[in-house]
């Protein structure tokens, strides 16, 4: 009797390690993580946010792509301050309701500062995405943030 339980047993611990073995593979191509839950074995999926982790590479071309785009927002903005005679309002290149929300004498500029920037980030290999990600990585702070402003001094000197 207790054989047949030691097969049983092992046996389980078999099906378990190949159901953790195909569940890890689905989190892994899906984003989506199994999580088991206690001793009944009750499988659900939660979405999990994992790190994206950074190169030096990527933080000197993050830090040179981010330098080069807000010396271009701080020309386009005293021109955009200069035409208006007021404070140009927000321009997000990548929401378009605020490109078509501005005056049309100034949507030429935004437009034109949009399709500057891409190439500004294109020129440094990142890709809009990329950037993107590296930049909210960047306002959170932390050791990303003092990377690239110490690659910025580097940079200025």
């Amino acid at each position: 009797m207790a054989f047949m339980t030691n097969l049983i047993s092992n046996a389980s611990r078999k099906n378990r390690f190949i159901a953790a073995g195909i569940l890890s593979v689905i989190s892994i191509f899906s984003g989506v993580a199994p999580k088991v839950t206690g001793s009944s074995g009750l499988i659900s999926w939660e979405n999990t946010a994992y790190a994206q982790e950074y190169t030096p590479q990527e933080i000197y071309n993050y830090a040179k792509a981010g330098f080069e785009v807000e010396m271009l927002r701080q020309q386009v903005y005293q021109e955009i301050k200069s035409i208006i005679n007021q404070q140009p309002p927000d321009i997000t290149c990548d929401r378009p309701e605020t490109l078509n929300s501005i005056p049309s004498n100034i949507q030429g500029i935004a437009n034109n500062y949009c399709d500057r920037s891409r190439k500004i980030v294109q020129e440094n290999n990142l890709s809009i995405q990329r950037f993107n990600q590296l930049k909210t990585r960047y306002d959170q702070g932390g050791s990303f943030y003092q990377q690239v402003q110490q690659q910025l001094l580097d940079l200025q000197n």
